[in-house]
């Protein structure tokens, strides 16, 4: 009997042992999932852009908006407590422990148009921010050549591109050398069909190689991301612009982009084209749901 009681008074003591084990170990789970939970939630963070492309007053449409429709978007963005940031923000977020605004946005501007110099920078500076311009080299040859700079038809000249560099608002971007078109079966940079890896590989390699270089000998900066022409994009330029440097690429896929600390998301990232035919309001609704 003696021995029964101590038997089952052991079992009741192994039984309470075991029981806060158990709670322990369910009380460090629940700690594990909070802060690995948590721990998800700051390192992803969203990141609307913006796609902009011609700045006009005497014109506007799907890629061309008003001055005032651009200020009144920069309004939207202060006045809604977003802060502007620039692609290589995102980047440094992604590879290092730089910290990014509680609510960053981007703002881009595509082909590099003169007129992102007439009409954006002083809006830049007006509501101090910041803008990525993206654009296509040969472009930029010709009227540097040329020496034409007309908001209504002119692009951005290796002399306009320094003094916006030299402002701190604008963070230029490659956007091609020649590939902005649709010629001979080829739509933007994409791989011709029926074409070899090989020709294409050497053909984009070489696009955005001379761009790059142009870049580094007219203005002593180097690029860190590529933008599709026309968004249009194949699964063989993946590889080769990573093998080229760039860190990021832009596409025209429209959507906000989670970005995480994996450098993957980084490439091909959404954006929004904004047209002049909406209001600020309704824009920005949709990303904003």
């Amino acid at each position: 009997m003696l021995l029964l009681f101590i038997l089952f008074k052991n079992l009741k003591i192994k039984l309470k042992i075991v029981i806060i084990l158990i709670i322990i170990l369910l009380l460090f789970s629940s700690i594990l999932v909070y802060y690995t939970v948590k721990a998800k939630q700051i390192s992803e963070i969203n990141v609307p852009i913006i796609m902009y492309h011609s700045v006009l007053k005497s014109q506007s449409g799907k890629y061309i908006v008003h001055p005032e429709t651009l200020e009144n978007d920069l309004k939207y963005i202060k006045e809604n407590g977003y802060t502007t940031i620039t692609i290589t923000d995102l980047i440094n977020y992604v590879h290092s422990d730089y910290s990014l605004p509680e609510k960053p946005i981007i703002i881009t501007f595509d082909d590099g148009h003169y007129n992102n110099l007439t009409y954006v920078l002083p809006l830049l500076e007006k509501y101090n921010m910041v803008a990525v311009i993206s654009i296509v080299g040969k472009y930029t040859d010709t009227y540097s050549q040329s020496n034409e700079a007309n908001p209504n038809y002119s692009y951005l000249r290796w002399s306009d591109v320094n003094d916006l560099i030299k402002s701190n608002r604008i963070e230029f971007q490659n956007h091609t050398y020649d590939m902005h078109n649709m010629t001979n079966s080829r739509r933007g940079c994409m791989k011709k069909k029926n074409e070899s890896i090989e020709n294409y590989s050497s053909i984009l390699t070489n696009d955005l190689k001379k761009l790059q270089d142009e870049f580094e000998a007219n203005t002593g900066y180097i690029p860190n991301t590529f933008t599709y022409p026309f968004g249009a994009i194949s699964n063989a330029s993946i590889n080769i612009i990573k093998q080229l440097g760039f860190k990021a690429s832009l596409s025209c896929e429209e959507g906000v982009n989670v970005i995480t600390k994996s450098p993957e998301c980084l490439y091909s990232l959404k954006r929004f084209n904004r047209p002049n035919n909406i209001s600020t309001k309704s824009f920005f609704k949709k990303f904003e749901k």
